[in-house]
Parts: C-alpha cells; sequence; structure tokens
C-alpha cells in the first residue's frame, strides 16, 4: 500500500526539526529513466536467480527483446530501429518486471545493512528498516553518520552497474536530522547529492517533520484550479460539470483524503472550488449556487446528488486504519504503530500524547468518537466488523456511517430514470428542488416578472411547467402521442403518478417523457429570455420526438420498443 510507506515516513519524519535529535538521514533517490535503463542481460538473470522455468524466461524475454521504435515529428512517424534496453512503459509486463529488479536491490540493502558498519535511522532497527520503495520511488534510511551513508550508498553504486538504473545525482536529495554541518558537507560530498528541504513530495504528496499548514496544501489546490481552467469556455451543462466533479476532480482528491487527516479550512477550500466550477463554470464565481453544498452530498434517494462528503469521506478511510490496527494487518505500517504507539496494549484503551503525529492523533479521536457513539468497545469492535463484513467495501459502509443523512424522498426514482439522458435529469431534479431561477425568484430585481411562453401570468415553478397556457399546449400533444389520460397539473402530481409504475418499458417511456418535456420548456424559457428566439409548439413537440427516440434507439435490440403513434 502507498498509505503505508507515507505513512511511515511521516512517522520517522518526527523528530527532524528537532535541535537535539540523534544524527538521522533520509535519501530520496531518483533514477535515471528508470524503466527505459533496465538492461537485459541482467533481466534474464535475474528471472533465472528467481527460479522462473527456463521456458517462461525465453517467452518473457522474446516480449522484452524484439521491441522496435520509430520518431513522431509533427505527428509522423519516421525511421525504424530496435531497442537494446529497457522495458517499455505503459506495457502491462513492465511494472512485473521492474519490480523484480527492485526486488534485487532491496535483498541487496538488508544483506548491506548486517555489515558492522552500518547503524539503522533511529526507530527503525526493530524491523530492520533500512529502506522503502514504491515501484521507482526509493527512500534509504540509516543514522547520519559517514560509514552508515557510505555503506548504503555504496549497495546503489553496484546496483547501478549490474542492472542499468544509474543514479541521477542532480535530483537526488539528502535531508539530515541532528547531524553537524561539517559532517552533512563530507556526507554530500561522498554521494554527490544535495541537500534538501521540507516538506519534500513523495508518492505524490508532501511530507515534512511538522504538521502540515494550510498552505501546503497547494499543490492540490493548484491542481484542482488548473483542471477547472482547461474545462472552462467549453459550454458544458451542468450534468456534464456534474461528470467532471465527480470523476476528475473528486479523483485528485480522494488519494490525499486517503493519507491525511484533511485540515477543515482546506477541505473548504477544495468545496469551494468544487461548488464554483459546478454552478458558474470556474473556480472564482462563489454567488452562483443554486442548491446548499450538504443537500449535493446526500445521495440520490435522499434528494442530493450523491457526491461525497469530504470530512465524511476523510474519516472512513481514518476508520479503515483504525480497524487495521485493531486486526494488527501484516504491513510494516501497522507492526510499527505496535511497537512504537501501542507496547504491548491495544488501541481502543490507549490515549494520545501531545507530541504523537496528527495521523496518530485524529485516529485516537475517531476511536474515542466510536466508544462514544456505542458505548463500549465491544460494541465498537462489533461495528467495525460489520462494515468489514458488508457487500461494499469498509470504507462505503463506514462511509454511510459518518455522513449527514436526510429523509429519503418519494420522486429520485422518477428524477433520475437511468433511461433519461443526464442533462434532463439535472434539470428535473432542480425543478422538482424549485431551485431554478424563475422569475418570482428575482423579483428585488425589479424586473417584468410575467411568463415569457403566455405573457399572462407571474413565471413560477408551477406556472411556468403545467398551467402555463403555451406549456399545457404541449403537454396535451405529448399525452396523446404516449397515450397518458391521467391529468398532470404540478410537477408533484405528475410525478406522483408516473412513479407507482415499474420498470416495463412503457413506464420508463413515461418517465423518461417527464424530464425530456421539463426540459425541452425551460430550454425554450432561456431561448426566449435571452436570445430573443421562439418556436411553436408543433416544432417543440416535433424536437420532443426526435430526443424521445433518440434515448430509446439504444435500447430497442434488448427491449420491444412500443408503437406510439
Amino acid at each position: 500500500m502507498m498509505s503505508d510507506n507515507i505513512n511511515l515516513v511521516q512517522e520517522l519524519l518526527r523528530h527532524y526539526g528537532r535541535k537535539r535529535a540523534s544524527p538521522r538521514c533520509l535519501m530520496k533517490v531518483d533514477f535515471k529513466k528508470a524503466f527505459d535503463s533496465v538492461q537485459w542481460h541482467f533481466l534474464r538473470q535475474l528471472l533465472h536467480v528467481f527460479g522462473f522455468p527456463d521456458r517462461f524466461v525465453h517467452l518473457i524475454m522474446k516480449c522484452v527483446e524484439t521491441t522496435s521504435f520509430s520518431v513522431a515529428v509533427n505527428g509522423t512517424l519516421y525511421g525504424f530501429f530496435p531497442g537494446k534496453c529497457g522495458v517499455r512503459q505503459g506495457d502491462p509486463l513492465s511494472p512485473y518486471l521492474f519490480i523484480l529488479c527492485m526486488e534485487y536491490f532491496s535483498r541487496m540493502l538488508k544483506l548491506a545493512s548486517r555489515n558492522s558498519d552500518f547503524c539503522f535511522h533511529p526507530k527503525c532497527n526493530v524491523h530492520d528498516i533500512c529502506h522503502l520503495a514504491f515501484a521507482d520511488d526509493v527512500l534509504l534510511l540509516s543514522r547520519g553518520d559517514r560509514h552508515s551513508v557510505s555503506t548504503i550508498f555504496q549497495q546503489l553504486i553496484i546496483f547501478g552497474q549490474t542492472s542499468g538504473l544509474t543514479i541521477n545525482a542532480a535530483k537526488s536529495s539528502i535531508y539530515f536530522g541532528g547531524v553537524r554541518d561539517s559532517l552533512k558537507q563530507l556526507i554530500l560530498h561522498d554521494t554527490g547529492f544535495r541537500e534538501g528541504s521540507f516538506p519534500f513530495k513523495y508518492l505524490g504528496v508532501p511530507l515534512s517533520p511538522h504538521r502540515l499548514l494550510a498552505s501546503q496544501y497547494s499543490p492540490l489546490l493548484q491542481k484542482l484550479e488548473l483542471a477547472v481552467q482547461s474545462w472552462m469556455g467549453k459550454h458544458l451543462t451542468y450534468a456534464g460539470r456534474l461528470e467532471l466533479v465527480r470523476t476528475v476532480l473528486y479523483g485528485m482528491v480522494q488519494f490525499w483524503l486517503s493519507i491525511f487527516p484533511m485540515p477543515s479550512n482546506v477541505v473548504h477550500q477544495i468545496i469551494c472550488i468544487c461548488r464554483n466550477f459546478l454552478w458558474s463554470g470556474n473556480h472564482t464565481n462563489s454567488n452562483s449556487a443554486l442548491v446548499a453544498w450538504k443537500q449535493l452530498c446526500l445521495p440520490k434517494k435522499e434528494g442530493g446528488l450523491g457526491l461525497f462528503d469530504l470530512k465524511a469521506r476523510n474519516k472512513s478511510f481514518l476508520a479503515k486504519q483504525l480497524w487495521n490496527i485493531h486486526l494488527k494487518t501484516d504491513s510494516i505500517w501497522i507492526k510499527w504503530v505496535h511497537h512504537f504507539y501501542l507496547r504491548q496494549n491495544i488501541i481502543w484503551a490507549v490515549t494520545a500524547h501531545h507530541s504523537s503525529s496528527p495521523l496518530w492523533k485524529s485516529i485516537i479521536m475517531l476511536k474515542d468518537q466510536l466508544l462514544e457513539d456505542c458505548g463500549c468497545q465491544e460494541e465498537a469492535v462489533a461495528l467495525l466488523q460489520q462494515w468489514n463484513r458488508g457487500d461494499d467495501s469498509f470504507s462505503v459502509q463506514a462511509y454511510n456511517y459518518f455522513r449527514l443523512s436526510g429523509p429519503q424522498v418519494s420522486w429520485a426514482r422518477v428524477v433520475w430514470e437511468k433511461w433519461s439522458m443526464p442533462r434532463h435529469n439535472f434539470i428535473l431534479w432542480l425543478a422538482v428542488l424549485g431551485k431554478l431561477r424563475t422569475k418570482d425568484r428575482l423579483r428585488f430585481l425589479q424586473l417584468d416578472t410575467s411568463c415569457v411562453l403566455c405573457g399572462q401570468i407571474e413565471e413560477s415553478h408551477s406556472h411556468l411547467f403545467f398551467t402555463c397556457s403555451w406549456s399545457a399546449s404541449l403537454w396535451l400533444q405529448i399525452k396523446l402521442w404516449l397515450r397518458i389520460n391521467r391529468r398532470m397539473m404540478t410537477l408533484t402530481s405528475a410525478i406522483r403518478g408516473l412513479h407507482t409504475g415499474g420498470n416495463n418499458l412503457e413506464a420508463r417511456m413515461r418517465r423518461v417523457s417527464l424530464g425530456l418535456t421539463v426540459y425541452l420548456i425551460w430550454e425554450e424559457r432561456n431561448k426566449r429570455t435571452f436570445e430573443g428566439k421562439s418556436s411553436a409548439v408543433g416544432i417543440l413537440f416535433r424536437k420532443f420526438q426526435i430526443m424521445f427516440y433518440t434515448v430509446f434507439h439504444f435500447y430497442e435490440k434488448d427491449h420491444h420498443i412500443l408503437n406510439v403513434g
């Protein structure tokens, strides 16, 4: 797990900022073009050493050694030449081969750590930790003395000569704690590395001896803002923006949530970026939200959009850490926690010290919350075990426990009909909540509030979609075409009538028709208001038929389409 490495490094960095700390050092190693530098003869011998059958090794090396390349110039390929070394990035086999190379390096370091000249990094000798590696992200750990650093550095040189994975000294750094300046200079001269400063980035996140300040989360916030800027001007619908928030922006945030106890002000800034993009298409406009963010984070069956509540999601990941500690999961991070934090105690009986890491304090706070909610340790353990046994993942079950919940709504099945187009669903959702910007909500601007479709009555949700004479004439044609006999005078009555149907084709067609009609009426209203364009009822009805058949075209192979007109 990437999180295990990150959590352990965070703990080991705790004393680097202290003046009286015992000498220690951490080397962050960068290999020159790691995947492209692996020597083929080394890889072949390595596969044999690990005991793979000769036939298997032959087949693997055929895949590796038959590569060839061309150079793309302005989109056109030129030349054709064979490869001489390396494993191809992006090839499904390459990560496995590269990990075998790093396993060889790991065993070299383990042997070197038994040398009498080598001293372990403080708090690492119990578990024989002299390095942490995830693919080509390698950290070397030792006591801050010249002999220990030299011992482990020599393994880097030998590994580079053997495998082809040589060090990029210009991009490699050493971080010192409790080491004299004179000794630092000698070590830097021996290795050719530069002295690094905190925080530094490891596996995509910043790490520091101190609690990360809100300003140090700026790489994440800037990444979110750059993503939003790249989408500006693309005329995305609300539904399109929602999908980008759900998949892209939240995808960037989720990894950080799984690692750090996220500060509230950082969570607030993330929410602001996502909210502003959803409602206005940029990351700066903060006055355009139609629905409160808390409601958006409710599941669809409770009237929301099903976005994650970031604080609850953060707690769900911490709960997973708590459960792993309780189970004594076989990972280096959990073993380290049990030795240095628990010391033969159980997680439920310990408290956090003022000098403990922010992560450990957050885990203890969560443990205390569960004990308070459940009343005793046995009930808290039973709750965690229940989350672990569910059909969904542990984190999902834990998230549902920590999130705010609301009453279930009766209209979710109609509004979020799976066969409808997402943009139709979204506008219908806003209409049901009464959140569309109809003119009755803009009286403070002292504008003409009469309906732009009929020009007679004040425009409101209840008037616009059903009681307006223009909308009523459109509905009349649609109901005749779909053979709907029920009277529909409001959205509530229309949904009530459509909710009772099952999942047969006719019921789904009618649910699709509601979202499509509301969308077309709202679109027509906006064209008349902002563009001065108008369409007759007959033209809009024809547009309805075309879009209606487009929706069901994708399902005609699996379902029998009704003959409607």
